[in-house]
């Protein structure tokens, strides 16, 4: 009876070691940004609409600049970003986006829509940038 309770010992002794050992040690197995820092960060959410449509997952937050190039009808228009891709964006009805016009540089902070179909962005923030000549 001794050798079984020293063999389930060891057992649980060995398992608990293990799994100390196999615990994440961050929130990926990415190299972190500072040294001894949290890890994960090196993941950043696509910032071109390009990268947006081909890398971003649903519900992710993405932050973008260009402009909003054409009126979809309701709340939903056409964003061109600065390299050209175009997307189309939700500004909701219940905010006021009289702040930001037709062409103007803006960057948009928004949650990536993505069906199995289309991909579009809800905004939840627009700010206008310094007009670049």
């Amino acid at each position: 009876m001794k050798k079984l309770a020293v063999l389930v010992s060891a057992a649980v002794l060995a398992v608990a070691s293990t799994a100390a050992l196999a615990a994440p040690q961050g929130f990926n197995s990415s190299t972190p940004a500072v040294s001894g820092g949290p890890q994960g960060f090196a993941n950043q959410a696509p910032n071109t609409v390009a990268g947006v449509k081909s890398s971003a997952y649903d519900d992710q937050v993405v932050t973008l600049q260009g402009r909003l190039t054409n009126y979809l009808g309701k709340d939903r228009y056409e964003f061109t970003d600065m390299q050209g891709g175009t997307i189309e964006v939700e500004l909701d009805d219940d905010y006021n986006w009289s702040n930001i016009a037709k062409d103007q540089p803006i960057e948009i902070v928004g949650e990536v829509d993505k069906d199995l179909l289309s991909t579009s962005i809800d905004v939840k923030r627009a700010t206008p940038l310094p007009s670049v000549q």
